[in-house]
Protein backbone atom coordinates (compact mmCIF):
# COMPACT_ATOMS: atom_id res chain seq x y z
CA UNK A 1 0.00 0.00 0.00
CA UNK A 2 1.54 3.34 -0.88
CA UNK A 3 0.84 6.45 1.87
CA UNK A 4 -0.10 9.57 -0.16
CA UNK A 5 1.60 12.32 1.54
CA UNK A 6 -1.29 14.49 0.69
CA UNK A 7 -3.41 13.27 3.69
CA UNK A 8 -4.50 14.51 6.41
CA UNK A 9 -4.31 12.86 9.76
CA UNK A 10 -6.55 12.65 12.80
CA UNK A 11 -5.22 15.50 15.32
CA UNK A 12 -3.16 17.60 12.56
CA UNK A 13 -2.93 20.77 13.56
CA UNK A 14 -4.94 20.34 16.78
CA UNK A 15 -1.46 21.26 19.02
CA UNK A 16 -1.01 25.07 16.45
CA UNK A 17 -5.14 25.75 16.99
CA UNK A 18 -4.99 25.68 20.56
CA UNK A 19 -1.70 27.43 20.90
CA UNK A 20 -2.78 30.37 19.09
CA UNK A 21 -6.19 30.33 20.60
CA UNK A 22 -4.70 29.76 24.25
CA UNK A 23 -1.76 32.83 23.11
CA UNK A 24 -4.88 34.87 21.84
CA UNK A 25 -7.26 34.40 25.62
CA UNK A 26 -4.22 35.21 27.55
CA UNK A 27 -3.16 37.87 25.84
CA UNK A 28 -6.66 39.64 26.01
CA UNK A 29 -6.59 38.47 29.39
CA UNK A 30 -3.28 40.43 30.21
CA UNK A 31 -4.49 43.49 28.18
CA UNK A 32 -7.59 44.09 30.55
CA UNK A 33 -5.44 43.11 33.35
CA UNK A 34 -3.26 45.85 32.31
CA UNK A 35 -6.11 48.79 31.83
CA UNK A 36 -7.44 47.98 35.23
CA UNK A 37 -4.48 48.72 36.90
CA UNK A 38 -3.68 51.70 34.53
CA UNK A 39 -7.46 52.82 35.56
CA UNK A 40 -6.56 52.01 39.07
CA UNK A 41 -3.06 54.00 39.32
CA UNK A 42 -4.82 57.14 37.51
CA UNK A 43 -7.41 57.66 39.91
CA UNK A 44 -4.61 57.66 42.72
CA UNK A 45 -2.38 59.91 41.03
CA UNK A 46 -5.60 62.38 41.05
CA UNK A 47 -6.23 61.97 44.65
CA UNK A 48 -2.43 62.84 45.52
CA UNK A 49 -2.13 66.17 47.50
CA UNK A 50 0.71 68.01 45.44
CA UNK A 51 1.83 70.41 47.95
CA UNK A 52 2.23 67.67 50.78
CA UNK A 53 4.22 65.85 48.47
CA UNK A 54 6.59 68.36 48.12
CA UNK A 55 6.73 69.93 51.35
CA UNK A 56 9.28 71.25 52.93
CA UNK A 57 10.11 68.63 55.29
CA UNK A 58 9.72 65.76 52.11
CA UNK A 59 11.92 68.18 50.02
CA UNK A 60 14.60 67.65 52.82
CA UNK A 61 14.39 64.17 52.81
CA UNK A 62 14.40 63.66 49.01
CA UNK A 63 17.82 65.63 48.81
CA UNK A 64 19.21 63.95 52.00
CA UNK A 65 18.46 61.08 48.85
CA UNK A 66 19.48 62.29 46.46
CA UNK A 67 23.00 63.61 47.61
CA UNK A 68 23.70 60.14 49.61
CA UNK A 69 23.02 58.54 46.25
CA UNK A 70 25.34 61.24 44.48
CA UNK A 71 28.16 60.50 46.55
CA UNK A 72 28.10 56.53 46.72
CA UNK A 73 28.13 57.25 43.15
CA UNK A 74 31.35 59.28 43.46
CA UNK A 75 30.01 62.21 41.53
CA UNK A 76 30.17 64.67 45.09
CA UNK A 77 32.58 64.88 47.99
CA UNK A 78 30.94 63.44 51.28
CA UNK A 79 31.04 66.86 52.47
CA UNK A 80 28.45 67.90 50.72
CA UNK A 81 25.58 65.45 52.27
CA UNK A 82 23.18 67.00 53.74
CA UNK A 83 23.41 70.45 52.07
CA UNK A 84 20.20 72.24 51.37
CA UNK A 85 19.46 71.21 47.06
CA UNK A 86 20.24 75.18 46.49
CA UNK A 87 23.66 75.04 48.15
CA UNK A 88 24.44 71.10 46.60
CA UNK A 89 23.75 72.43 43.17
CA UNK A 90 25.54 76.02 43.56
CA UNK A 91 28.26 74.31 45.41
CA UNK A 92 28.85 71.99 42.34
CA UNK A 93 29.09 75.10 39.80
CA UNK A 94 31.87 75.98 42.21
CA UNK A 95 34.30 72.82 42.37
CA UNK A 96 37.68 74.91 41.64
CA UNK A 97 36.97 77.73 43.77
CA UNK A 98 35.66 74.86 46.37
CA UNK A 99 39.28 73.47 45.29
CA UNK A 100 41.31 76.50 45.39
CA UNK A 101 39.71 76.98 49.39
CA UNK A 102 40.52 73.13 50.03
CA UNK A 103 44.22 74.22 49.39
CA UNK A 104 44.50 77.15 51.32
CA UNK A 105 42.62 74.89 54.55
CA UNK A 106 45.27 72.44 53.92
CA UNK A 107 48.06 75.30 53.11
CA UNK A 108 46.88 76.61 57.04
CA UNK A 109 46.76 73.26 58.15
CA UNK A 110 50.83 72.72 57.35
CA UNK A 111 51.27 76.22 58.16
CA UNK A 112 50.46 76.03 62.08
CA UNK A 113 52.22 72.30 62.42
CA UNK A 114 55.30 73.88 60.53
CA UNK A 115 55.59 76.50 62.99
CA UNK A 116 55.16 74.30 65.82
CA UNK A 117 51.53 75.32 66.78
CA UNK A 118 50.13 73.28 69.69
CA UNK A 119 48.09 70.04 68.50
CA UNK A 120 44.30 71.51 70.47
CA UNK A 121 45.40 75.26 68.75
CA UNK A 122 45.75 73.22 65.43
CA UNK A 123 42.91 70.63 65.73
CA UNK A 124 40.79 73.90 66.82
CA UNK A 125 41.44 75.78 64.01
CA UNK A 126 41.02 72.38 62.06
CA UNK A 127 37.44 72.17 63.68
CA UNK A 128 36.34 75.41 63.05
CA UNK A 129 38.11 75.51 59.25
CA UNK A 130 35.96 72.05 57.93
CA UNK A 131 32.63 73.14 57.87
CA UNK A 132 33.32 76.27 56.10
CA UNK A 133 34.47 73.94 52.89
CA UNK A 134 31.24 73.56 51.99
CA UNK A 135 27.71 74.66 52.21
CA UNK A 136 28.30 78.14 51.77
CA UNK A 137 27.70 80.51 48.70
CA UNK A 138 31.08 81.15 47.48
CA UNK A 139 30.05 83.60 44.70
CA UNK A 140 28.93 85.71 47.21
CA UNK A 141 32.22 85.75 49.41
CA UNK A 142 31.23 88.84 51.34
CA UNK A 143 30.30 86.70 54.12
CA UNK A 144 34.05 86.02 55.30
CA UNK A 145 35.85 88.92 53.82
CA UNK A 146 33.02 91.38 56.24
CA UNK A 147 33.60 88.81 59.17
CA UNK A 148 37.90 89.09 58.43
CA UNK A 149 37.73 93.10 58.34
CA UNK A 150 35.72 93.32 61.51
CA UNK A 151 37.51 94.39 64.85
CA UNK A 152 38.73 90.85 66.04
CA UNK A 153 40.15 89.90 62.57
CA UNK A 154 41.55 93.02 61.45
CA UNK A 155 44.78 92.99 63.39
CA UNK A 156 46.12 89.91 61.59
CA UNK A 157 46.85 91.71 58.15
CA UNK A 158 48.24 94.87 60.03
CA UNK A 159 50.75 92.95 62.33
CA UNK A 160 54.01 91.64 61.40
CA UNK A 161 55.11 88.74 62.84
CA UNK A 162 57.32 90.19 65.62
CA UNK A 163 54.47 92.42 67.03
CA UNK A 164 51.95 89.74 66.60
CA UNK A 165 48.99 91.01 69.74
CA UNK A 166 48.82 88.20 72.66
Amino acid sequence: MVKNKNSVKLGDGVADSMTQTASKELSEMGNIFITIISKYIKDKIKEINVDELFSKKNEEGLVQLWSKQLIEKELIPQGYIGLSEELLVDNMHQDSYLNGIYVGYILAMMSLVDNEASKDLILSVRDDMRPNLTGHHYNNRDEFIKQYKSDKYDWIDKSSKDKTPK
